[in-house]
């Protein structure tokens, strides 16, 4: 019988008074009832292609609509599943409203080269960009730009497109060295977007503060409100009239081994109010919807390579803080790719030979042993080694080397994560070592 596959919350996002809660992985979400933490729905975009191994879906919501991009393909998705699917080339999602999906080609104009010391570099011409709509339930707008493209916000008033307006102006900052600036414009669509944009036929209007930020983006993102006045009054979720920020204490502002707290401020001052503990570990995502606050907590300590992500509901008038329980995802999973048996061995042979020589440059590490671990999928790297962190125990970190759908990931930075983990000991306590070994 296959291992039954959970829901690993990564973004959250309040859509129509439901929450979403979407997985780090698999095209799935759960559909929560916000007054009762119970799970509504079920939902997934499976028909839709995963993206390339090591990348992420990109999750982009204006709070009725949600849509999802996989690689190439983008597709709206409702509670009964995917709702509509268009492929939009090279471009990327960054925007939902008016009824649309709206996709730009994020290419930065080439500053150019110095063709001498002392001498500007000299810009070749803009490149021209791409705006793609997708209209729900209808066709496929591919509209040229004259100059690359870099974002767009919907408003009340319209759409804005962000254009890079001018090629880049260099500054010098040594004999032989320059800085770039690059330039930025907004245009203006009140109305429908022509069939070809260009930049001196339309008004340049800027939109100003109030647009949705990264962590409206889905609810999701790394970025959420720190515990500061300035920030917290701005950028926190506002909940019980105050203004939350979701995170580590303020003397703890790295790490997964620290208290995790929401702290309630007033909308106005920015004056702490309230404080809650949630426990200990590191903060994935947070978002307001139906009156809580809601939190994707990875506990500390934890094993890297499959993290037990937790989602909370806080009820900011009280404190109480609830776990949403586990919701099982098995039958609406991606199937595994089909690999040869020898094309498994020489990729996993290969990043476990990374770490041969681990001991010639990581200081301190000694009696290292790097061995292939696991099975196909969930096959990966572990190093074992000696370290004076721990005295007469072991350290032991695992990479997983194949994603959860059998394709092979690299990890190029891996050494040089752990190097830096080991000079500032973001490592979980000793006391948390078993049979003498201490997962990191």
């Amino acid at each position: 019988m296959p291992e039954r596959r959970f829901l690993r919350p990564r973004l959250l996002a309040a859509v129509d008074g439901a929450l979403w809660v979407v997985d780090e992985f698999q095209p799935v979400a759960a559909l929560v009832e916000p007054g009762t933490g119970t799970v509504r729905e079920v939902v997934d975009w499976r028909s839709l292609a995963p993206p390339e191994p090591g990348h992420s879906a990109e999750i982009v919501t204006d709070g009725s609509r949600i849509w999802v991009q996989q690689g190439s393909s983008v597709g709206w998705v409702d509670e009964t599943g995917l709702r509509q699917a268009a492929e939009v080339g090279g471009t990327h999602l960054c925007a939902v409203g008016r009824g649309a999906a709206w996709c730009v080609d994020w290419h930065s104009p080439d500053p150019g080269r110095s063709p001498g010391p002392g001498i500007a570099p000299v810009p070749p011409p803009m490149p021209e960009g791409r705006l793609v709509i997708v209209a729900e339930d209808g066709p496929t707008r591919v509209i040229p730009v004259d100059r690359p493209a870099q974002h767009v916000e919907i408003r009340a008033d319209g759409a804005y497109l962000e254009v890079h307006s001018e090629p880049p102006t260099a500054t010098p900052v040594s004999s032989s060295g320059w800085t770039f600036t690059y330039h930025h414009d907004h245009l203006w669509f009140p109305a429908e977007v022509p069939d070809r944009i260009e930049f001196a036929d339309h008004a340049k209007r800027d939109p100003g503060p109030g647009g949705l930020g990264w962590s409206g983006r889905g609810g999701a993102g790394s970025w959420l409100a720190w515990h500061s006045a300035d920030e917290v009054t701005t950028d926190g979720l506002l909940a019980s009239g105050l203004r939350w920020a979701l995170g580590p204490l303020p003397e703890f502002a790295h790490g997964d081994r620290h208290p995790v707290v929401a702290t309630g401020h007033d909308p106005d001052t920015g004056a702490e109010r309230v404080r809650f503990e949630l426990g200990t570990g590191r903060l994935h995502a947070a978002v307001e919807c139906g009156g809580y606050l809601w939190a994707v907590l990875c506990p500390a300590p934890r094993p890297r390579d499959r993290p037990p992500l937790r989602l909370l509901r806080i009820d900011p008038g009280s404190g109480q803080v609830d776990q949403v329980a586990p919701v099982d995802i098995t039958d609406r999973c991606w199937s595994p790719v089909s690999l040869p048996e020898d094309e498994i061995e020489a990729h996993a042979n290969r990043e476990r030979a990374v770490f041969d020589d681990v001991e010639r440059y990581l200081r301190g590490v000694a009696d290292a042993r790097s061995e292939i671990d696991g099975r196909w999928p969930d096959l990966g790297v572990r190093l074992t080694f000696r370290h004076p962190y721990f005295p007469g125990g072991w350290l032991s970190r695992r990479w997983r080397v194949f994603d959860e759908i059998g394709r092979p990931v690299s990890h190029e930075y891996a050494s040089v994560h752990l190097m830096e983990d080991l000079d500032t000991h973001h490592l979980p306590p000793v006391d948390a070592a078993e049979g003498g070994v201490l997962e990191i």
